[in-house]
């Protein structure tokens, strides 16, 4: 099996970027489930995605790329999204569900609470 890969020069920096396969997004959802705690930095560096999300989709650690302004990193962001759009899909998904769930605090169901 071949995934896709693409190459961003950030600098004197090339950073490889890799399609992650569906097995690979089911893990990395399973394993930050289970967390409660995220480099509030790393979360919010960007406006769609992480650096510790851009580290897992390369071969640059999140610690390499806080280097670069998020201007500098624009590129890598670009090419991340168009290598792995059903990663940004579920994350949309994702993130989606758990605004709803913040917005009926209590209810377990899907359906109208009892008092409807």
């Amino acid at each position: 099996m071949t995934v896709a890969t693409h190459r961003v020069a950030l600098g004197d920096t090339v950073v490889a970027l890799r399609e992650l396969t569906v097995a690979e997004v089911r893990a990395w959802i399973n394993e930050t489930s289970g967390s409660d705690w995220r480099d509030p930095l790393h979360a919010l560096a960007l406006d769609d995605i992480g650096l510790d999300e851009l580290a897992r989709m390369s071969d640059t650690p999140a610690a390499a790329l806080e280097a670069f302004a998020p201007s500098e990193l624009a590129p890598l962001v670009d090419a991340a999204r168009a290598l792995n759009p059903f990663f940004f899909r579920i994350k949309g998904a994702l993130q989606w569900a758990a605004g709803r769930r913040a917005e009926t605090p209590g209810q377990t169901s899907t359906g109208p609470s009892a008092g409807s």
